[in-house]
């Protein structure tokens, strides 16, 4: 996205809530497992992006 369209979105989307930043129920049910936080998910995918 160029620059301007991600600000802008930004902007219109303002500062999400402290539930907002919150995994919803839905993904244990989905998934039938926790949810893992991102840094976790980058860290054992970063070799399929070098």
């Amino acid at each position: 996205m160029p620059e301007p369209v991600v600000e802008g979105t930004l902007a219109i989307l303002g500062d999400p809530l402290p539930a907002e930043r919150e995994p919803s129920p839905a993904v244990r049910e989905i998934l039938g497992r926790a949810p893992r936080p991102f840094a976790d998910w980058a860290a054992r995918s970063a070799q399929a992006f070098r």
